[in-house]
């Protein structure tokens, strides 16, 4: 086997391997953003749950002393 030619399959290989890296990297960076969003938004629905279910339970006490009343 010629040195020359496998010192150039070696160089090759590690040209593919630094842009799978480089690619993988990408998707990394990617898969990051979208999970802080993703959290963000799952803060801001329990947020506002928290407060639909205040309100709720503050109605719920309004009619269920307002019907109790006498008239």
């Amino acid at each position: 086997m010629n040195f020359e030619q496998a010192i150039n399959e070696v160089k090759d290989t590690l040209i593919v391997m630094a842009e799978i890296q480089r690619r993988q990297a990408e998707v990394q960076k990617l898969q990051a953003e979208g999970l802080a969003m993703h959290e963000q938004r799952m803060q801001h629905i329990e947020t506002t749950l928290s407060e639909v279910g205040d309100k709720l339970n503050g109605l719920i006490g309004f009619m269920d002393n307002f019907t109790r009343r006498p008239q």
